[in-house]
């Protein structure tokens, strides 16, 4: 029997909430499921998750395989790092797993005229001296030229953060709604076959 460690769908409709549950990879999403492992509620802001560390570890042991989904959330709370640092038997007593998933950070504010100030020369110095600390034009240009440079590459650092986090949530609202398809589609073909028994039976029934 394979093992998969998958969300199942709790909750109203427009308003869903998950169980990680570890169940046979042959059963769907909302069937029968072996256990319970934890929970994960995407509609708080920031969405919250818990989970049992001793019984996901316990399971990926026995071979077990979280869905995508799961992974990209399991790898965001930190649990994937925890689990690669016990397999390689290393000490993870002082790491704590997150609750809460990361949001999106907001944009910081430029500020103006801090390089100017750091630059600036200290008045109390003599004419002697400032003709020694001055340096020439080219140099200053270099500088400025450096610290936009800096700038720059922090600021694509950012960027870069920011889109892997888009495209990780967009990842997991994408699995969540394939696996609600599924579960649609499998709903209506029981229904289908359903209403083909009752058919057959009318039909199969003796006319009076």
């Amino acid at each position: 029997m394979a093992v998969k460690i998958r969300l199942r769908r709790m909750g109203a409709k427009k308003r869903p909430s998950y169980r990680f549950v570890a169940t046979d990879s042959r059963m769907p999403r909302d069937g029968r499921f072996i256990e319970i492992l934890g929970h994960y509620n995407p509609i708080e802001r920031p969405a919250r998750m818990e989970v049992k560390e001793d019984r996901i570890y316990y399971w990926l042991k026995q071979g077990a395989l979280p869905t995508d989904t799961v992974n990209s959330l399991f790898k965001q709370i930190g649990l994937l790092k925890k689990w690669e640092m016990i397999k390689k038997g290393e000490d993870v007593s002082q790491i704590t797993l997150s609750s809460q998933l990361k949001e999106k950070p907001k944009k910081k504010k430029k500020k103006k005229g801090k390089a100017a100030e750091e630059t600036a020369p200290v008045a109390a110095e003599a004419p002697s001296e400032k003709a020694e600390v001055e340096k020439p034009k080219e140099e200053k240009k270099e500088e400025k030229k450096e610290e936009k440079e800096e700038k720059k590459e922090s600021e694509k650092e950012e960027k870069k953060r920011e889109k892997k986090e888009e495209k990780e949530k967009k990842e997991v609202k994408k699995e969540v709604q394939k696996e609600e398809k599924k579960e649609e589609k499998k709903q209506e073909k029981k229904e289908k076959k359903e209403e083909k028994k009752k058919a057959k039976k009318e039909e199969e029934e003796p006319k009076e």
